[in-house]
């Protein structure tokens, strides 16, 4: 069962829901540990855990307003669904864990349901929650502060602030309006050291302060919300490189159609001399999966964090690459494998071989007390690691891991991140590679961490390389996620699948705009900014193959380069190289230039170039419209600087882009009619 229940944050002044779940404890599930998986938490167990009380178990996550599907799921990725709970719906879980009917609980919105049903004015539903960063975030001479209000209950809101010692009025703007909510975002320049809101109800003015609806008792800003300095990745530009496929491998491996799970040579040295070529795009940081001693050609299931892989070329290949990408001011960022390792790693092979004794027992999860219960299991797995994890037993193929895993895969243990001493060594690992000169760090398996592990992980990153942008792995709602609190930035995997699907003919302009801006107006702007937007990467069918065209793919390309956060490619992306599903969508960068597509690689050198050149397009407001059905528009504000974007799937007319002043990019204009893009400077 769950229930929804909204904190109190002031006398008459409520936040954002929080789900409390209770489930009877499956006195048959493998382990000790039951997790909840829900959109938020990518669907991935790990995030939130249950614990047992009596004969049931609980769990309390603050969430966003919404509708959620969840489910229960044991250590060895069994599901359990709420029974107590009658409404369900089929989702797919992923992993091993496929389709299944999933429980359905609703965060807030049956009372905001029947506020608008039963008409007035509901103080106690208007939204301003501190404890969210996404309500008051500012940098680099901009503010933005958000309240919510239940639709169509407020005429409109004015924000009161106090900004260099005087009170001052902002008009907040109606940034969006969807089935249940209005969303008020206020622009302020500079920084806010306290402030209130006015609402106009009915011709009346009524204030909205810290106790709520009447009280203008007024939220004390703290300082740490803003900073006059913006960071180097708000709106960079990444490359996104899997060493092994990218330069350096055998010649004859790029005739490949389809790719082999082993290594086909890729090197560190290939991808320095490459460099050149990634700076002649525009591409100011390259964010690098793995390069740590493993076995796999992937090497995500690492044997040694602190080292690099020797068929890469080592510690001075590394050397030589961070030295020359910075020369050439490209930062490197590096995937950081928190989430498992490799039984060959030392810390698991000391566990497994010491059992209890083994000061490294409680870094894992292991399912069973005593070693007799899995003795020969152990054994065999005990001769792999002896063996330096070549060939995996076939026997233990067909069985279950007698320890928590990365999706029951016998390769990959799952650390224990309940334990200090994980994190510890985690950010000795952190502290080993800053000192090498690696700029930031993407979080592998972010989605299935603690947050008080993530947290802690981003405040060792960031203490030790104060400009590090942490790029949390979320597959699911990074928007459901204490962004701000928990890390800096997060791939955003939520915006790239309604994108996707707009191209595709699967959502219309309208739904894909309010995706965008409802995410958007719930993340603190230097997250917004901050985020790796992609059309690809290692883990999915690459761009050319979702949609098909050229044509399409150059029409995502420019929607990405219009939206906040980062853009970024995946190697090959931008010269059109296509494969399907993993491995597939890890062939070889072709460096034959007569394979390229030289159209597409121009597109991104522009759109990138705009970037650089458009302190709007890197860091600025964002706001989107849909223009009927099939076009949408995109609006980036940063000072006195406007762009304007018109993105859409087929041609329309839009009588709208007579407002454009100059033209910057373009295709497939005709005088009013546009089956393209264009992107202008307002008059």
């Amino acid at each position: 069962m769950y229930m929804s229940v909204r904190p109190r944050l002031g006398k008459d002044r409520y936040g954002e829901p929080d789900l409390i779940f209770s489930y009877p404890w499956p006195e048959v599930a493998a382990g000790k540990h039951i997790y909840l998986v829900s959109e938020f938490t990518s669907y991935f167990p790990g995030r939130v855990e249950l614990k047992r009380k009596g004969n049931r178990g609980v769990a309390r996550v603050p969430v966003r307003e919404g509708l959620y599907h969840y489910a229960f799921v044991d250590s060895l990725y069994r599901v359990y669904t709420d029974y107590e709970n009658p409404r369900a719906a089929e989702v797919d879980l992923g992993l091993n864990m496929g389709r299944v009917m999933a429980s359905v609980a609703e965060a807030g919105l049956k009372e905001i349901r029947d506020a608008i049903s039963e008409g007035g004015l509901h103080g106690n539903l208007i939204l301003h929650d501190e404890r969210w960063p996404g309500y008051l975030s500012g940098y680099g001479g901009i503010t933005a502060v958000r309240v919510f209000t239940v639709r169509e209950e407020v005429d409109s809101v004015t924000l009161l602030a106090l900004v260099e010692g005087s009170w001052k009025p902002f008009e907040a703007e109606l940034a969006l309006r969807d089935s249940y909510r209005d969303y008020y975002e206020a622009r302020v320049p500079g920084r806010v050291e306290a402030y209130y809101f006015l609402l106009s109800v009915d011709g009346k003015k009524l204030p909205f302060g810290f106790d709520g609806l009447g009280s203008r008792e007024p939220w004390m800003a703290e300082s740490g919300y803003y900073s006059d300095t913006i960071p180097w990745y708000l709106g960079t530009s990444y490359y996104l490189v899997f060493p092994d496929s990218f330069a350096g491998y055998r010649e004859d491996f790029v005739k490949l159609k389809t790719r082999p799970r082993e290594r086909i040579g890729g090197n560190l040295k290939g991808l320095a001399e490459k460099l050149s070529y990634i700076k002649s795009v525009g591409f100011e940081a390259i964010y690098l999966t793995p390069i740590y001693v493993s076995n796999s050609y992937h090497r995500y299931d690492v044997i040694d964090q602190h080292r690099v892989d020797p068929s890469l070329g080592g510690e001075e290949a590394l050397e030589d690459l961070v030295k020359e990408s910075h020369r050439l001011g490209i930062k490197v960022v590096l995937d950081l494998v928190v989430h498992h390792t490799s039984p060959c790693s030392k810390e698991f092979s000391d566990a497994l071989k010491g059992w209890k004794s083994s000061v490294y027992w409680n870094w894992y999860r292991f399912l069973v007390d005593s070693k007799d219960e899995v003795a020969h299991d152990a054994e065999l797995l005990e001769r792999y690691v002896d063996s330096g994890c070549r060939s995996f037993p076939e026997e233990l193929r067909s069985k279950d891991p007698f320890y928590e895993t990365f999706a029951k895969l016998w390769g990959m243990p799952k650390l224990n991140h309940q334990n200090r001493a994980v994190l510890d060594e985690l950010c000795r690992v952190v502290s080993d590679w800053v000192a090498r000169g690696i700029d930031g760090f993407r979080i592998d398996v972010a989605h299935g961490l603690p947050d008080d592990a993530m947290k802690y992980l981003y405040e060792c990153i960031v203490n030790r390389r104060s400009e590090s942008p942490v790029i949390m792995e979320i597959m699911g709602e990074l928007s459901a996620f204490p962004m701000g609190i928990i890390s800096n930035s997060a791939m955003n995997y939520e915006a790239r699948g309604p994108i996707l699907s707009f191209f595709r003919g699967e959502m219309t302009a309208f739904e894909l705009s309010e995706k965008l801006n409802r995410q958007y107006l719930r993340l603190p702007l230097h997250v917004a900014n901050a985020l790796y937007n992609l059309l690809g990467s290692h883990d999915t069918p690459r761009v050319m193959d979702i949609l098909g065209s050229k044509d399409l793919v150059a029409r995502a390309l420019v929607l990405t380069a219009l939206m906040y956060g980062s853009f970024s490619a995946y190697y090959g992306d931008e010269v059109g190289l296509r494969g399907g599903k993993d491995p597939d969508n890890r062939l070889p960068m072709p460096w034959d230039e007569s394979l390229w597509d030289k159209d597409l690689l121009d597109l991104v050198r522009k759109l990138i170039a705009l970037r650089k050149a458009s302190k709007a397009l890197r860091y600025g407001y964002f706001k989107a419209s849909p223009l009927g059905s099939d076009a949408i528009y995109v609006e980036r504000t940063y000072g006195g600087e406007t762009i304007m974007g018109y993105v859409t799937r087929r041609a329309v007319e839009l009588s709208s882009l007579v407002e454009c002043g100059e033209i910057l990019l373009e295709g497939g204009l005709r005088n009013n009619y546009l089956d393209g893009f264009v992107l202008c400077r307002a008059k």
